[in-house]
């Protein structure tokens, strides 16, 4: 998140949690899931090493931002929030944007910071 009068970028992570009935069993995940269940984390700084995908937002668009992640019901809804929000690899501010998440990480944590895996970040 940016803030713009204070000159400060702050960093979280959102993590959404799926619901199963149990998870003792490797197949039939389908059966065990129970979606209304499902919730989100919000934590500030860093949390996993395989992003998903990257938003950069301005404070005053936060209201703005949550209330589109609530309204997500489509595939189409999930585009048109990174078209939004979403730093995409074909962004091209995307490695600069990297480069500096990197930074702010290795300042914040530096025993443990490293390099984040993109090999599961979605460019949708």
């Amino acid at each position: 998140m940016e803030d713009p009068s204070s000159h400060t970028i702050r960093y979280y992570t959102l993590l959404h949690n799926n619901a199963y009935t149990n998870i003792s069993q490797l197949f039939g995940e389908a059966d065990r899931r129970l979606p209304n269940e499902d919730t989100l984390t919000l934590a500030s700084g860093f949390v996993g090493a395989y992003p998903s995908v990257m938003m950069q937002v301005q404070r005053s668009r936060l209201q703005e931002l949550a209330a589109q992640i609530q309204g997500l019901k489509s595939e189409s809804d999930y585009r048109s929030l990174l078209d939004r929000f979403g730093v995409r690899r074909n962004n091209p501010d995307f490695w600069a944007f990297s480069d500096a998440m990197h930074q702010a990480y290795e300042n914040s944590d530096p025993i443990e910071a490293g390099w984040f895996d993109y090999n599961r970040l979605e460019n949708r």
